[in-house]
């Protein structure tokens, strides 16, 4: 949606840090803004210090713009350790590219790149920018942070406004903040500094939310139409004024909407024929040009194209609707994970999705238009958080529905036959909910049998097991769920001691979590993590079971499990449950999340089958 979006999110890939000798540093970072004749100027200057050659990988700049975002004036140096300039760079040597993604058809979006390298270390790079907007919703979102692993010593955030120029902000881990009135302006100043690297962590809030930012928006602003950021009421109502006039549908379209429906009665099954019409007659490709990439292409356009982005199909999705007389939303939203919380005091553009709501009296249907998975279901990449509805005088937020445990359960069947001192035939049939069903569906759905088959082996069959043929089953296109079915040898589940064989338990594959004396960080479960499995052992001829096998469980406010045995002539039933809370656990109690968590693993890794040899 936003480009700013984009590019912090490339700013907080995780890489392993190192505080005590960075590869480079963000010595200096400097933006000044001011606005003159409504026209929004920025002037940026870095400077930034290499210290190795693994640090080189910051010699290569790119400056992004686009024809709604003008870069000129771009002056770049390289100094020695001494300070003194020992290269300029030559404008011959930037050179102009489009920043199309693998997923988008086309872009207004397009990059100024060139490197400045040097061979002694270290050396300082050094280059500035200016940037120029006649149109802008934002005048800016501030983060001073290169990249995870790299501290900034100094960054500076300053803006010069007329006085009546109502502006809004908001930031965090700030040194200090200013504001100053110099005859007719007023100067806002930001410092601030990033030293206390970040170690990535699982299941953490975003790093973004423990970044030093700045986010700047006006009151009022024109971008494409006039609107104002005073209320989220004023913001929804811009967005609703955006998407006026662009739900006209050509005749043959409306010819083949009554086709479609001309036999259903009820409106949810006419909405889940539409549905599907709209995936199999169409294909996401982002487009992101026109009002920075914020105002979709119009309903005929992807009548006739046959393709379009996030918007431009929830847009066509709802002219399609309001075609036939059922009335839905137009719903902005922040996708992925973790969940990230909007933050509601400052009315802003915050999203980076668009999906369609539908409300009804007693349920209210859901619709990612992007989606080739099931009518009326999110998925993990949408749910629980925080949507904002688009309706005339009445934009509002609504939560997203959450996922349940039962929705996101994984179910092993798992049979372990033909049991010998050197292997095991292992048959698993797997039931996969939620991600992991969204991933594999993704999977049966783009590539051929070779690249499934390649993939599947790589990543879904457990380490030790030997892939010998698999069967990937979808029982209809809404279904939730999906099952996988693979057969396996494994040389490593068994082992003979003397007169004992000794077979291993396939345990859970839970998450590695930090230690609490390791961990920083509070714990962000987005959806419950929810397992069950049946492991069936086949008594090996001459043998008979050994030892006793109580059921064991564990239960408390951020989960449950439970493991229990029964014992046939001829095999062992181990049937096992874990379900981990959705829920945010600060660091405070994380020493007590972890023992939980442990208790856990410890039983996992401590239950065998042990077969003594009849006598």
């Amino acid at each position: 949606m936003k480009r700013i979006l984009l590019l912090i999110a490339v700013i907080f890939i995780p890489f392993v840090s190192n505080a005590q000798n960075p590869d480079a540093e963000l010595i200096t970072q400097t933006t000044d803004i001011k606005i003159v004749n409504n026209k929004l100027i920025k002037n940026y200057f870095f400077e930034i210090k290499i210290n190795n050659r693994a640090g080189e990988k910051y010699t290569k700049v790119s400056i992004p713009y686009s024809n709604l975002n003008e870069v000129s004036k771009i002056n770049a140096y390289i100094t020695d350790s001494g300070g003194r300039i020992i290269r300029k760079l030559n404008k011959n040597e930037i050179i102009n590219k489009s920043s199309i993604s693998r997923f988008s058809f086309y872009e207004d979006d397009f990059v100024k790149e060139f490197v400045l390298k040097h061979n002694d270390y270290p050396y300082k790079i050094c280059y500035s920018y200016q940037s120029q907007q006649e149109e802008f919703l934002y005048l800016d979102y501030w983060t001073p942070v290169i990249d995870i692993s790299v501290p900034t010593q100094k960054a500076s955030l300053n803006l010069i406004v007329r006085q009546g120029y109502v502006i809004k902000f908001s930031d965090r881990f700030i040194n200090s903040r200013s504001i100053d009135t110099i005859e007719n302006f007023i100067k806002y100043s930001w410092e601030a500094s990033y030293s206390d690297i970040i170690k990535p962590e699982i299941f953490t809030p975003h790093y973004s939310d423990y970044f030093p930012s700045v986010a700047i928006v006006p009151q009022n602003f024109r971008f494409d139409i006039s609107g104002s950021f005073n209320t989220w009421l004023t913001f929804g109502n811009w967005q609703y004024d955006l998407l006026r006039d662009l739900g006209e549908l050509p005749n043959r379209e409306q010819f083949n909407i009554h086709q479609i429906i001309k036999d259903i009665d009820d409106e949810k099954d006419k909405i889940k024929a539409l549905y599907h019409y709209l995936q199999d007659a169409t294909r996401y490709l982002n487009v992101t040009i026109e009002t920075g990439g914020l105002k979709p292409y119009p309903a005929s356009y992807v009548a006739e194209n046959k393709y379009g982005d996030c918007k431009a199909l929830t847009n066509y999705m709802r002219s399609v609707l309001q075609y036939i007389g059922i009335e839905s939303f137009y719903t902005l939203v922040y996708a992925g994970n973790p969940v990230k919380e909007i933050n509601k005091n400052l009315p802003s553009q915050q999203f980076n999705h668009v999906i369609l709501c539908i409300p009804f009296q007693n349920d209210t249907v859901w619709l990612d238009c992007t989606s080739k998975g099931p009518f009326n279901y999110l998925g993990t990449f949408t749910q629980n958080r925080e949507a904002f509805i688009i309706e005339q005088n009445n934009s509002h937020f609504l939560r997203t529905p959450s996922l349940s445990a039962d929705e996101v359960l994984e179910s092993r069947k798992i049979s372990i036959s033909d049991i010998s001192n050197q292997s095991a035939s292992v048959s698993f049939v797997v039931n996969y909910k939620g991600e992991v069903f969204e991933d594999l569906l993704d999977i049966a759905k783009s590539y051929n049998e070779s690249e499934k088959s390649r993939i599947i082996s790589k990543h879904f069959i457990e380490n030790g097991f030997e892939l010998v043929n698999y069967n990937l089953l979808l029982t209809h296109r809404d279904s939730l769920q999906l099952e996988l079915y693979y057969e396996t040898v494994s040389r490593n589940i068994c082992k003979r001691y003397g007169n004992e064989l000794l077979m291993s338990h396939i345990p859970f594959d839970i998450p590695p979590f930090e230690k609490p004396g390791d961990r920083k960080f509070p714990v962000l479960i987005s959806y419950p993590m929810s397992k069950t499995d049946t492991l069936i052992y086949k008594v090996v001829p001459g043998y008979k079971l050994s030892g006793k096998f109580p059921e064991r469980s564990i239960e408390s406010k951020y989960g449950r499990y439970n493991i229990e045995f029964q014992i046939d002539e001829d095999s062992v039933k181990v049937i096992k449950n874990m379900v981990i809370y959705t829920g945010y656990y600060p660091v405070t109690e994380y020493h007590d999340f972890y023992d939980f968590y442990k208790k856990i693993d410890e039983m996992e890794h401590s239950t065998y089958i042990i077969l003594t040899r009849s006598i």
